[in-house]
């Protein structure tokens, strides 16, 4: 990870500060630094495509407009790592995001409708698994996104989220179990063949 000198007053500043690089993966702290963090492992990569090219077939491709992978940021509290914002893996955005969030959701938007990520390998007091299990699980619910997906490759299993008034409830699948999205009926899929990228 490198730092930028620039410190930023607001999170609105960083979004409309047009010297930074548009193939650059930016996080910003809620001290107002920046950080370039590296791009995912092609493994977690294709997953998050695959699943991205899923997503927009069902429905008869009623979706397909609004699904992002890895590619749009959401603001969201520091929490862990004091983080302001995230790009999760995959995101299925709210129609009205096409017209307002061109370059990120912010507070006082709609939350997107599903998101999934895609764990890095670590054990379970590395950044890494607190990130995604923990960290972003509290995010992700406090913006009450209905559903949330982490997909981990290196522990053979995907823990779905789904809010139940207003808190997330769990649900761990692995191996032949067929996973069903609460939320898009089309969406079902073997939980090995999610985590091996074979849809």
């Amino acid at each position: 990870m490198t730092y930028t000198p620039t410190r930023y007053q607001t999170y609105q500043d960083y979004l409309e500060d047009e010297d930074l690089s548009p193939d650059g993966n930016y996080r910003l702290l809620s001290t107002g630094e920046l950080i370039e963090v590296p791009s995912e492992d092609d493994a977690n990569l294709m997953i998050a495509h695959l699943l991205s090219v899923f997503l927009s077939q069902i429905a008869g491709g009623a979706f397909r407009k609004r699904v992002r992978a890895g590619n749009k940021e959401l603001q969201v509290l520091p929490v862990g790592d004091g983080r302001v914002n995230r790009k999760p893996d995959v995101m299925v955005l709210h129609p009205e995001h096409l017209e307002v969030a061109r370059q990120a959701i912010t507070f006082g938007m709609q939350p997107p409708l599903f998101v999934a990520e895609v764990v890095s390998p670590g054990a379970e007091n590395s950044d890494n698994y607190k990130r995604d299990y923990l960290w972003k699980r509290e995010q992700y619910q406090w913006w009450q996104i209905p559903e949330f997906w982490i997909i981990d490759p290196h522990r053979e299993k995907v823990t779905v989220l789904v809010l139940v008034d207003g808190i997330y409830q769990e649900k761990v699948y692995s191996q032949s179990e067929q996973i069903t999205s609460a939320i898009f009926s089309d969406l079902t899929i073997k939980a090995q063949d999610l985590l091996t990228g074979d849809l």
